[in-house]
Formats: structure tokens, sequence, C-alpha cells
């Protein structure tokens, strides 16, 4: 299997699960704006990368 075949799969099981990879971004950013704070940066991180992530918004 090539790096090729490896991205596809990934970017196929994240459009299929895209409601699970949102929930898990959603949680990751809740944690590192616990942590570190910032939480609008944090937050606007997290729906540019929902985005760019097939099914997403």
């Amino acid at each position: 299997m090539n790096f090729d075949d490896i991205k596809n799969k990934a970017l196929e099981l994240a459009e299929e699960n895209h409601e699970k990879v949102d929930q898990g971004i959603d949680a990751a950013a809740d944690f590192i704006a616990g942590k570190f704070g910032h939480e609008e940066q944090v937050k606007g991180v997290a729906e540019k990368a929902k985005d760019i992530l097939p099914g997403g918004e």
C-alpha cells in the first residue's frame, strides 16, 4: 500500500464518519483551550479544520 492509497482511505473514512471526526476536533479544541486559554483562536482553528475535511460543513 503506497502513500496515496493510505491518504485516500483516510479521506474516505473521514467523510463516512465526519460527525465523529467533528466531535473529536471539538473535544480536542476544548481540551487545548482549557489547558492553554485562547479559546476564540482555538475554536477558530477547529472550525477551519472541520471545513477542510471531507464531509465538513
